[in-house]
């Protein structure tokens, strides 16, 4: 049998009639702290997607939160939250993790309240504090407005309340991009190779892409067209000065075919 180790979130603050008790929080509350602790345990949606089982205590001594889970987790769990204190950093974090803490911070710093983390390995010393003098704040990502050109087989068409397809390419893998019922009508693109003009958000220091709609479809050829190109650069967004391996930049908005 697998053993169980716990994370323990003590959230220390004043009420009116003295220390926070259980009984002072709210089920709104519990219920975000709740969401709050599963994506920190499990920042990737695959992980959640096939996550143990995590069950919940609330005792008192200011509100002690114990989140029962598998051994193993508590002390990976354990080490990682150590070193982000260590470092005074969330950088080492999944961002679905950062921005919880950085969510955390936020909260202490309005109301006051101290959150303290420790586990199963250390019940007594916490490996993490966050405080109204801490300032664990997650790096804000970089997304630009953006067109771009998407090239490869388009796979799947369609949506019963949002209309989209999803398209396989070289460079970002599988790529969703919203679309009109009439695009996808008069397409008949499904399992072809394909060119996609779209524009949505790209994140400079990933390269990700997000939010993306289709403008039109465009006939796969490997050659470019250096005017459109430069058109598309004369039209950027401000962000551009910020991009640094503008090299790289062109050969994303090409979708990485010549790689």
């Amino acid at each position: 049998m697998e053993q169980t180790g716990f994370i323990l979130i003590t959230v220390k603050g004043k009420t009116p009639d003295g220390d926070l008790k259980p009984v002072d929080i709210d089920i709104a509350v519990t219920k975000e702290l709740l969401t709050d602790v599963e994506m920190l345990l499990f920042p990737v949606k695959a992980e959640r997607a096939e996550r143990p089982k995590v069950s919940y205590e609330v005792k008192e001594g200011s509100v002690k939160n114990f989140f029962y889970v598998p051994l193993a987790k508590a002390i990976m769990f354990t080490a990682l939250m150590g070193e982000v204190m260590r470092q005074i950093t969330t950088d080492l974090l999944e961002p679905q993790a950062a921005n919880v803490i950085d969510k955390w911070q936020q909260k202490v710093y309005k109301t006051g309240q101290t959150y303290l983390i420790a586990s199963s390995t250390s019940p007594d010393v916490p490996f993490l504090e966050i405080n109204k003098d801490t300032k664990f704040v997650a790096a804000q990502s970089d997304w630009i407005n953006t067109s771009l050109y998407l090239y490869g087989e388009i796979y799947e068409e369609g949506g019963l309340s949002k209309s989209n397809l999803h398209i396989l390419t070289d460079r970002y893998g599988r790529v969703m991009v919203n679309a009109t019922k009439e695009q996808l009508t008069n397409s008949n693109k499904l399992y072809s190779i394909n060119g996609l003009w779209v524009k949505g958000k790209q994140n400079l220091q990933s390269g990700k892409l997000k939010d993306l709609t289709l403008i039109d479809f465009l006939p796969y050829t490997p050659d470019y067209d250096e005017l459109v190109l430069s058109k598309l650069i004369k039209t950027a967004s401000a962000n551009w000065k910020k991009i640094k391996d503008k090299d790289n930049w062109l050969s994303d908005v090409r979708g990485g075919v010549h790689e």
